[in-house]
């Protein structure tokens, strides 16, 4: 891009100096007939006129070098984004404050040697001749680990930074964000795991029914290697920490006075009618209507919402086994909003979150389908998920959200057949 700006610039200059250069020519040649100055003034227009077609196409070269050169600019590199998307979402979005180093002598020595293969690789592409004498490149570099992704991460664009995110979420599968595009949105579900032995993640048609019991591979006593995967089981076990987690809900709560069916919910999904037939129940108290208010029955600001009580939130979860549902914690939290906004760049569109915490051996919700693309970050403990085929075809990426089921509906009337039966857990993302 440099380059063409200096040339597109250099172009101007040049015609700047013949025309100035014309100028002075016709004003010194005062004796010349009136014929001849007609003649030298056509050929100085015909002159101007190829210039100024020159110039054209030098622009158009140049508008298709900027172009080609965008279009360079979004794609990341294979190995940029392996290295990458090693980091947990919070690094990505610099918001880690884990991995602050104080600002010492050390540190910045420790800085300028991190840096130094980054302004190696940075000569090498400014000088082809020396590039070609240097054996070893920026990639071979980030394969070799002498490179720390947290000092390229700094550097990014906000382009780049939302597809690293995005390689990060999904970097437990295996799948690059390119595999995920063509092979598994809006095609089939994908399971970013640590272990994958299963196939569960793989999506693929001979591996997608499993069964919920089998579980993640677990070292052997003997195995060699057994203290590496246990710290890798921990990192991914935390690689989602400092999103969201009980004490963050409770300040949430407490500080912000949310409101029952506007900003949260409290359900169970139970046998309330003792037929065997479980329902969802929803326990939040149902608005009242204002005084004094001349305003139509249906006008939301003519009702008023109980504030949310933690006393009473607590009590449900933890002693009646409710789920609790909070819409739109991204209003409330800056992590996760920092990581909506960054998925709304990478997908174009608008992303939104709900959060849920659900109490050992319970359930919400019942059996049902979203309007939406889904993402599940399991933060903490496990829930099991069995996840279902669309019932049809005009249901397989349905503009409006289904009603709720029962499980016999599902499994026995609609015939919907089992893709998935697991249990995810911490760190895994569904």
């Amino acid at each position: 891009l440099a380059q063409a700006n200096k040339k597109q610039k250099k172009r101007k200059e040049d015609k700047k100096k013949k025309k100035n250069k014309g100028a002075k020519d016709a004003t010194a040649n005062d004796s010349v007939e009136k014929v001849s100055k007609k003649k030298s003034a056509k050929m100085v227009d015909e002159e101007n006129e190829d210039n100024d077609a020159d110039e054209d196409d030098a622009l158009d070269e140049d508008a298709d070098e900027d172009n080609h050169a965008k279009l360079e600019e979004e794609e990341v590199e294979p190995e940029v984004e392996e290295l990458l998307s090693s980091l947990t979402p919070l690094q990505i979005m610099m918001l880690d404050e884990s991995n602050a180093q104080p600002e010492t002598a050390e540190t910045d020595a420790t800085t300028t040697e991190v840096a130094k293969p980054i302004a190696k690789a940075e000569n090498n592409v400014e000088s082809a001749d020396k590039a070609e004498n240097e054996n070893v490149t920026m990639g071979e570099n980030m394969l070799e680990g002498e490179v720390d992704p947290l000092m390229i991460v700094k550097d990014l664009t906000t382009e780049h930074r939302a597809k690293i995110l995005l390689s990060s979420l999904i970097s437990p599968s295996g799948v690059t964000t390119h595999e995920f595009y063509s092979r598994y949105w809006g095609k089939r579900p994908l399971l970013a795991a640590l272990d994958n032995g299963s196939g569960i993640n793989a999506g693929d048609d001979d591996n997608d029914n499993r069964n919920a019991k089998s579980k993640k591979k677990t070292p052997m006593e003997d195995d060699p290697y057994k203290d590496k995967l246990e710290k890798e089981a921990m990192q991914h076990a935390k690689r989602l920490d400092g999103l969201l987690n009980r004490s963050i809900i409770h300040q949430m709560i407490r500080c912000n006075k949310l409101r029952y069916w506007l900003d949260l919910n409290v359900t169970q999904y139970t046998d309330t009618l003792g037929n065997g037939l479980k329902r969802r129940i929803t326990l939040d108290p149902p608005p009242k209507k204002r005084k004094n208010r001349s305003s139509t029955p249906d006008d939301d600001d003519n009702l008023e919402y109980a504030v949310a009580n933690p006393q009473d939130i607590w009590s449900n979860v933890d002693t009646s086994h409710c789920t609790l549902r909070l819409l739109r914690p991204h209003e409330h939290n800056d992590s996760i909003h920092t990581m909506l906004s960054l998925l709304e760049s990478e997908f174009g569109c608008m992303v939104g979150s709900n959060a849920y915490l659900t109490p050992l051996h319970s359930q919400g919700f019942a059996p049902h389908y979203d309007d939406v693309d889904v993402f599940i970050l399991q933060l903490e403990g496990y829930k099991r998920w069995r996840v279902y085929a669309p019932p049809n075809k005009m249901e397989t990426l349905p503009r409006e959200s289904s009603r709720d089921y029962t499980e016999k509906e599902v499994e026995e009337d609609m015939g919907c057949e089992l893709i998935m039966d697991l249990v995810i857990g911490p760190g895994d993302v569904l």
